[in-house]
């Protein structure tokens, strides 16, 4: 009994395992047949898709009207739009800060100006300081010449006295070599005085220059510095070089300092200092921000908002852009099938959109969402010559 038990057990093990098989045969070749018709199905779709879009010459693309791929696409019509969002936002910090004591005129030492640092306090304090050197070494060289004219003059004298008198006999002509040999050392003595005078003159303005430098490295030219005659903080922020085309000297700008998140500290670009960051591949930009209430203080982190003049700009939606080797494109339209591939510089990215700053005009039609689709199509083009 347990011997026929036994080989049914078996039989019925054996066919669940040929059933397994054969399931996982039909499953294996359906999945390969499947497999099959979506490599075919995208092969088609893929000569479909280049049959509707094509390549007619170097940024240049060509797209039926009637193909599903258009019909994925958004054309948008770019306008101009008054804005006073600024037109780039950086991170910068309060390096120095004038006041005046109610005067109107900063104070001849430069006392009232506070800095963030102490190397450049000491830097500028050093600066100033050698304005006095070189007014002493001004004066001491037009001494020194005064002098060494004086005295060879002087003994220029006594050789024309001594000559007349060797000539008539009353003094010896060893008195007049004397006197000349005289006047010969004192011409050198004071060639020497001069000279002397002459090197501590450019050894001071050497200093000058170098302390200069320094601090305009630092990002404050102490020219600027000196000419600012009110109440003011000065801010310094890097601007990526990309983006420095933008910036003017005498745009208004906007701050609002960590400290004070609520407040809105206006003011305008004083500088753009021409020292390139190797590092960062950025320009140091100086903004004079107006403190009248006096809440701000060296060493303050603040968000700049530059270029808050009212001005017409150009917006496009952020879909409509495609990166290709680190440049921006849309595809603008140029007629019923053919679009041309634009290059544009954009800007910050705000609600409205992308600013657009370059590229495109009032007026133009570009692909909005979907452009991401033809970006084969968009690099291809750019490689035709």
């Amino acid at each position: 009994m347990s011997q026929n038990v036994s080989v049914t057990q078996r039989a019925w093990d054996s066919f669940q395992f040929f059933l397994c098989l054969g399931v996982l045969c039909l499953l294996l070749v359906y999945l390969l047949t499947w497999y099959g018709r979506s490599e075919q199905a995208h092969e088609e779709q893929a000569v479909a898709e280049q049959r509707d879009v094509s390549i007619t010459g170097h940024k240049s693309v060509a797209i039926r009207p009637d193909s599903p791929i258009f019909h994925k696409l958004q054309t948008i019509t770019v306008s101009r739009e008054e804005t006073t969002e600024p037109i780039i936002t950086a991170t910068g910090v309060n390096v120095a800060s004038l006041q005046t004591r109610g005067n109107g005129a900063a104070n001849e030492l430069g006392d009232l100006w506070q800095f963030h640092s102490v190397e450049l306090l000491t830097a500028f304090a050093d600066w100033q300081r050698t304005d006095a050197e070189i007014e002493f070494a001004e004066k001491n060289l037009e001494a020194t010449e005064r002098l060494a004219k004086a005295t060879v003059e002087a003994q220029k004298a006594v050789v024309e006295r001594l000559e007349r008198l060797v000539q008539i006999g009353t003094d010896t002509p060893s008195d007049l070599a004397e006197a000349k040999t005289e006047l010969i050392q004192a011409e050198i003595e004071g060639q020497r005085e001069i000279h002397e005078a002459q090197a501590e003159l450019r050894l001071a303005r050497q200093e000058k220059a170098v302390l200069a430098r320094q601090l305009t490295l630092e990002g404050l030219p102490p020219d600027l510095i000196v000419s600012i005659t009110r109440d003011v903080d000065i801010i310094m922020a890097d601007v990526p070089e990309s983006m420095i085309r933008q910036v003017k000297v005498g745009q208004h700008c906007v701050a609002r300092f960590f400290s004070y998140p609520e407040a809105k500290f206006y003011g305008k670009v004083l500088a753009i200092v021409p020292v390139l960051s190797q590092e960062l591949r950025s320009l140091r930009v100086l903004f004079a921000i107006d403190d009248a209430d006096d809440l701000l203080r060296p060493g303050m982190f603040a968000e700049i908002g530059l270029g808050i003049d009212p001005r017409l700009v150009l917006h496009i939606l952020p879909e409509s852009i495609v990166n290709i080797g680190g440049a921006d494109y849309v595809l603008a339209r140029k007629g019923d099938t053919d679009w041309q591939v634009t290059a544009v510089q954009i800007g910050e990215l705000r609600e409205a959109g992308v600013e657009v700053h370059g590229g495109l005009e009032d007026g133009d039609q570009v692909v909005g969402k979907g452009a991401i689709l033809l970006k084969p199509a968009i690099a291809e083009s750019l490689r035709v010559k």
